[in-house]
């Protein structure tokens, strides 16, 4: 895992968000803030705090409010600002928990106030406003906590006058921002302006020295998050240049990562996680903050994508899709046009439809006539999700008894054939808001079908139902890797090659690879991994004597598929990590999409040993440093990788090259979980809205039609013989193009 990248200039102590609108601060705490959701009881797997003596132990205990365990350790000599891998404290996680007892504890053993989390940038007083814990902002600021002004500010925002009042008594104020506040207040209730006026100054923080290299960190391109405008920064003569609406501005300092123009009435701030660089704010004049992001690709043209001469394409029929994303999880089934429009409420293209019970998001897959889904039946409450962008991270707790169930229709008709229970109990971990406690995609090789489940294990059946043998896998913690009680759902799917089913089980305390004989459960062996939590399924890639089982992490491993030894290892990749390794022609394409770095890399097949990222070392054939996506897998079809970006936005590259060739933004927007699959030369790409996109592939944007479903899609469709098969929530769709399917089907 890379180290942070240290902030540019001078330290400042104020929180790189300060100032900035609170719709834009909520979303950029929001996943820290949803830690205060966390505390003892929660569900049978929420993590206790333990009785040992560690720092761990402190951190677990102080996320709990355990007031009695924290004075413990620290008795025992625990230092009270010992940090986790992001170096955030006891005080971080009281302060956003809302313990005021065990904050005024801390700080009464000398724990720092002022201390900032590695991963955003927080300080405790930021967790606290954030939060909303009025009490525990007066405890800090009293206790020496810096940013006054911003819980001035936010005080103002938000009406509460004993937290201003608080801001101020803890000590003068910098003179320009309280200007500023005053004149806000001047407006408010006398109450309100009593207050700013017993306040005092201290001069303003030196500004930060930024050399040109510095300023290069800056540099980019950078997309509106709500149009279609777009502003350019650039370095010229040690000068910070922004070309923004047809016109070009020079820029000054005028604080941590944040600058203006000459006249004073463009501001321009940068944040990012990590001390990276993501996002720019621009507001003129008293007008809103516009939100840019910054470029993940400037895409070079259709004119630059060579395909590869005499590349085949496949004229016999898909029929199986035995696994996710269908064989070697490539995400393509050629040879029977799946419909390209359909209406759903008129039965327009529809087959057939079924309802499933409980929720799922797991993804059907098909042999020969069958399909096959997975899901969780909770009788006793309603189980919903929320879909949509979003920057929280809370969990949902539903401690009442789940079923999980293996259902087999008829792929002509959908009659249901059969239905497995394969284990019932109370979730030993709690999921996120948009998952399921049935989220792995099941697999099969024809005569046996293989599926995990949190709490209910791994199970092999035969193809009429009937169970081969079973093995527990514990709860299946992954969650948030700062916090291991801030659970998120297990979601990679089992992979099935040759004798072995093997599953990444990248989990809190003890994540690792395993193997399993296919027809006895028997483990076969079993691969420690020192990695953080991740949902990613492995793919095999074919290799001169010998496969290799490629997994993507927080780092990127090969392995040999045949005894789990580590064939080698590639960093730096992003914390949090969904996709899946895709293959072709003797490379494998890994991506990743969350900072502190959003990479994409295709690697040779035959690499041995600690990979350098960089291609002209021999092991890559390219690789692009930001343009990796969160949530979906990319696509690899026709000669170009297709990658969805959680966002909306979608970027084809030359798999050769590594060029980008377009750029684009789906024309109704929306929120991207699934992954694209393609059929006869058209893509599929859902959305957690409802809608499917239907895109004609090719390196040119092009939508052939946008078909709603009426429920939120996060699994995604399969393809079997013509049949495009969609799975939401609660239901399964067959959808087919009226007149164009093959003779044999009906």
């Amino acid at each position: 895992m890379p180290a942070d990248s240290p902030r540019a200039g001078r330290p400042s102590r104020q929180a790189p968000w300060a100032g900035a609108a609170p719709a834009r601060r909520a979303a950029q705490l929001g996943l820290l803030v949803a830690l205060a959701a966390w505390s003892p009881g929660c569900g049978r797997g929420a993590r206790q705090p333990t009785t040992g003596g560690g720092p761990e132990d402190l951190l677990a205990a102080a996320r709990a409010g355990d007031v009695t365990t924290v004075r413990r350790l620290l008795d025992a000599g625990i230092p009270v600002d010992a940090g986790n891998r992001y170096d955030d404290t006891a005080l971080g996680m009281a302060s956003r928990a809302g313990s005021v007892e065990l904050v005024r504890l801390l700080l009464e053993r000398g724990a720092d106030p002022n201390h900032r989390e590695r991963f955003f940038g927080a300080a405790p007083l930021d967790h606290a406003l954030e939060a909303g814990h009025v009490a525990i902002a007066a405890l800090l600021l009293a206790g020496g906590a810096d940013d006054r002004e911003g819980a001035l500010e936010r005080a103002i925002d938000r009406g509460w006058i004993d937290l201003a009042r608080a801001a101020v008594e803890s000590g003068p104020l910098h003179e320009s921002r309280l200007g500023a506040l005053r004149a806000r207040a001047a407006e408010l209730d006398p109450a309100w302006q009593e207050i700013l006026d017993a306040a005092t100054n201290r001069p303003d923080p030196p500004l930060p020295r930024y050399s040109p290299d510095d300023l290069e960190r800056f540099a980019g391109v950078y997309e509106a998050q709500a149009s279609s405008a777009t502003a350019a920064v650039s370095v010229e003569a040690g000068k910070l240049l922004l070309a923004v609406g047809g016109e070009q501005h020079a820029l000054e300092v005028a604080g941590d990562r944040v600058f203006r123009s000459g006249d004073g009435e463009l501001r321009a701030s940068f944040w990012g996680r990590w001390g990276t660089v993501e996002i720019l704010s621009l507001s003129r004049g008293g007008a809103a903050e516009e939100q840019f992001r910054l470029s993940v690709a400037e895409p070079a043209g259709a004119a630059a994508f060579r395909p590869a001469p005499g590349a085949s394409r496949s004229r016999e029929p898909t029929v199986h899709w035995p696994g996710f994303r269908g064989s070697g999880a490539s995400g393509v089934g050629d040879g029977i046009d799946p419909p390209t429009t359909w209406d759903v409420p008129s039965g327009g293209s529809l087959r057939w439809q079924v309802e499933l019970p409980g929720l799922g998001h797991s993804s059907p897959i098909v042999w020969g006539d069958r399909v096959f889904v997975t899901t969780a039946v909770a009788d006793a409450l309603p189980q919903q999700i929320r879909t949509g962008l979003s920057g929280s991270g809370d969990p949902v707790d539903e401690r009442v008894e789940h079923r999980w169930l293996v259902l087999a229709f008829d792929k002509r008709t959908g009659r249901k054939l059969w239905e497995t229970e394969i284990g019932r109990d109370v979730p030993l971990t709690r999921r996120h808001f948009k998952a399921s406690q049935a989220s792995s995609t099941p697999v099969t090789d024809g005569r046996r079908i293989v599926a995990v489940f949190p709490t209910a294990g791994m199970a092999c059946l035969d193809l009429d139902g009937g169970i081969r043998w079973r093995r527990s896998l514990g709860g299946l913690n992954a969650g948030a890797p700062g916090d291991p009680g801030l659970e998120w759902g297990f979601a990679s799917s089992p992979l099935i090659h040759r004798s072995k089913v093997i599953v990444q089980v990248d989990v809190h305390e003890g994540a690792y690879l395993g193997a399993w004989d296919l027809d006895t459960g028997r483990p076969l062996w079993r691969t420690e991994r020192d990695v953080v939590p991740s949902w990613a399924t492995p793919s095999v890639l074919p290799a001169p004597g010998a496969d290799e089982l490629i997994v993507n992490g927080s780092t990127i491993h090969g392995y040999d598929p045949e005894t789990g030894r580590e064939l080698w290892s590639l960093g730096p990749n992003s914390e949090l990590v969904i996709a899946t390794p895709v293959i072709g022609e003797g490379v494998a394409y890994v991506t990743a999409g969350y900072a502190p770095v959003k990479p994409i890399y295709a690697i040779r097949a035959g690499s041995r040993g600690a990979l350098d990222p960089a291609p002209a070392a021999g092991h890559l054939l390219w690789s692009q440093e930001r343009g990796g996506a969160y949530m979906p897998t990319p696509l690899l079809y026709r000669g170009l990788l297709y990658v969805v970006h959680h966002n909306g936005v979608l970027v084809a590259y030359d798999a050769r090259s590594g060029t980008a060739i377009f750029k684009s933004r789906f024309s109704r927007g929306g929120t991207f979980t699934a992954s694209p699959i393609a059929a006869n030369g058209k893509l599929y790409v859902a959305t957690e809205e409802g809608s499917i996109y239907v895109l004609e592939a090719g390196p040119e944007y092009r939508e052939l039609a946008v078909n709603d479903v009426g429920e939120p899609l996060l699994a995604t469709p399969a393809v079997s013989e013509g049949l495009l098969l969609v799975r939401t929530p609660r239901r399964l769709l067959a959808l087919a193009a009226n007149g164009d399917v093959d003779p044999g089907f009906e």
